[in-house]
C-alpha cells in the first residue's frame, strides 16, 4: 500500500524549523544591526596595528599628532589607516553604529594601559583576549562598548 504524507490543513501547524543560531551570545545586549556582522578577528587587527605603529612613530617624530592619532581616527572615520586598508572598523557593540569621542578615549586610555601592561606585567592577554572571545573583542573594546568589524 502507498502512503500519503498528511496534507496541512490551512491554518494548522507550521512545518518544524530549526531554531536560528543565538545571536547575540548570551550574556550580551540584544544589538539592532541589519544582519550579524563579521567580528575581525585577532590576526586582522594585529595587521592593521602594525601599519598604524608605523605611521605613529612618524607623527611622533614630526609631531605630537602621534597622541591623537588613535582616538581621533577612531572618533571621526571609525576605523585608522591600517584599518581602512583592511576593511575593518570600530563600532558600538549594542547597534553597531558609529563610536562617539568618549567611547574613543576609553578605548584609547585602556588600549595605552593594555599595551603598557602587556610588555612588563601579564604579556598581550588584553590583545590577545580577542582571539577567543566570541565577539573578538580585546579589553580596551569590552570597556569602550566597542566590536571591530569587516566593511565588506
Amino acid at each position: 500500500m502507498n502512503q500519503q504524507p498528511p496534507v496541512q490543513q490551512p491554518g494548522g501547524p507550521a512545518a518544524w524549523a530549526p531554531p536560528p543560531a543565538a545571536y547575540p551570545p548570551p550574556g550580551y545586549p540584544p544589538v539592532a544591526y541589519a544582519a550579524a556582522p563579521r567580528y575581525a578577528g585577532f590576526w586582522i587587527r594585529f595587521v592593521a596595528a602594525i601599519i598604524d605603529g608605523v605611521i605613529m612613530a612618524i607623527l611622533f617624530i614630526t609631531i605630537i599628532g602621534g597622541i591623537i592619532y588613535l582616538p581621533l581616527m577612531w572618533w571621526k572615520k571609525g576605523q585608522t589607516v591600517g584599518m581602512m586598508a583592511l576593511n575593518i572598523k570600530i563600532v558600538r557593540a549594542v547597534d553597531g553604529g558609529p563610536i562617539g569621542g568618549q567611547a574613543a578615549f576609553v578605548r584609547f586610555v585602556v588600549y595605552i594601559i593594555e599595551g603598557i601592561l602587556s610588555y612588563i606585567i601579564i604579556g598581550l592577554l588584553g590583545f590577545i583576549w580577542a582571539a577567543f572571545d566570541a565577539r573578538k573583542q580585546a579589553w580596551h573594546d569590552k570597556a569602550a562598548g566597542t566590536v571591530v568589524i569587516h566593511t565588506n
